[in-house]
């Protein structure tokens, strides 16, 4: 007999406890106490029996406690299951504590929406069930990709050491997206893949992939290339002050003279640094960061104190992996303060 524990009658609404004497309805398989059957005279879910619907167990009884047994906290970004004493996620790192309980069991909710689907509608894919839509860490894999790239399985090497199913914890958000540039990658003699995101971000898209030490050289390389703008802007500044008193744009525009084309020159100079970064970001950046991905992953094979698969080495690889918001806030600070102090050192020097 089939281990309903956990799941709630639809009758009387009480979770089934090992040892109850549980009946299931012939037509849909909905679960019963006995005399809440005998009681009612039918299946609770009679009237979904000629739509041909079905009820299946979702979540599963290994995915929430026995009754009477540990509680548990789901954490609202994967969804996984946690300890009552858990502050973050297992799985993902989320902070669990933010608008919940602890302490408090979480079963499947009562009545009709528990685990009903649609007679022959397959049965949604649990938690770390391949690249499903609720696999954590996943990045969301839909099924249409499956379904397209069957190949690409769960435990498939992408490179010696590195599983498909690393990669995808370890990239999360769009995750199928880069393992397919990731294998375009792999192969050989093919070592550039086109990212659009990295080359309308250029360096911050850097920050936001965690690849902190690109992005700082081309964050430093960009903040160089404003120096002779400004360093070419003070002559031409004191120049179109002392002919006209103030300083406009059509002053700037009418002035022709050697500090002018001095300014003109550097501007193009920053312009061009700055279109070079983002062509170096759009084409190479997929390849670096293949690269950072296999070698981060490798790390946490070999150094981790965990088995892999478990909750703590997709906890690892996420927290090495994923994107950084905030980084890509402190970037945006640092070139915004250089300006600034360029600007300040500029007002300072004409005052």
């Amino acid at each position: 007999m089939s281990n309903y524990t956990g799941y709630r009658c639809p009758v009387c609404g009480k979770a089934f406890a090992p040892g109850d004497d549980v009946v299931v309805c012939p037509d849909c398989g909905t679960p019963h106490h006995r005399e809440c059957y005998r009681s009612l005279g039918r299946c609770a879910q009679e009237d979904k029996h000629a739509a041909g619907e079905q009820w299946s167990p979702a979540p599963s009884p290994e995915d929430i406690p026995a009754a009477g047994g540990q509680a548990t906290l789901i954490c609202p970004r994967c969804g996984s299951h946690n300890p009552a004493g858990n502050i973050f996620c297992q799985v993902c790192g989320h902070q669990l504590t933010a608008g919940q309980v602890p302490g408090q069991p979480v079963p499947p909710p009562p009545g009709p929406q528990q685990g009903y689907r649609p007679f022959g509608q397959e049965e949604a894919p649990r938690q770390d069930q391949g690249f499903g839509p609720g696999a954590a860490g996943c990045g969301g894999t839909p099924q249409w990709f499956r379904n397209i790239f069957p190949e690409l399985g769960d435990d498939q090497e992408l490179a010696p050491g590195v599983t498909n199913r690393d990669v995808c914890y370890y990239v999360g958000p769009n995750s199928f997206v880069f393992l397919l540039r990731f294998q375009r990658l792999l192969q050989p003699g093919f070592k550039i893949s086109v990212n659009w995101s990295a080359f309308f971000f250029s360096f911050f898209y850097c920050f936001y992939r965690k690849m902190y030490k690109l992005g700082a050289l081309l964050l430093a390389i960009v903040a160089g290339s404003m120096v002779p703008v400004f360093w070419a802007a003070y002559p031409l500044f004191a120049e179109i002050w002392a002919e006209y008193g103030t300083l406009t744009m059509d002053a700037l525009y009418a002035l022709s003279s050697p500090a002018a084309q001095q300014f003109a020159s550097a501007a193009m100079l920053f312009r061009t640094v700055s279109l070079l970064v983002s062509l170096f970001c759009g084409f190479f950046f997929n390849s670096l960061y293949c690269r950072r991905a296999c070698q981060e992953i490798r790390t946490v094979r070999e150094t981790g104190h965990f088995s892999s698969g478990s909750p703590e080495y997709r906890y690892a690889l996420a927290h090495r992996g994923g994107v950084n918001l905030n980084a890509v806030l402190v970037a945006v600070c640092t070139l915004m303060v250089f300006y600034i102090i360029g600007c300040v050192g500029l007002t300072y020097q004409l005052m």
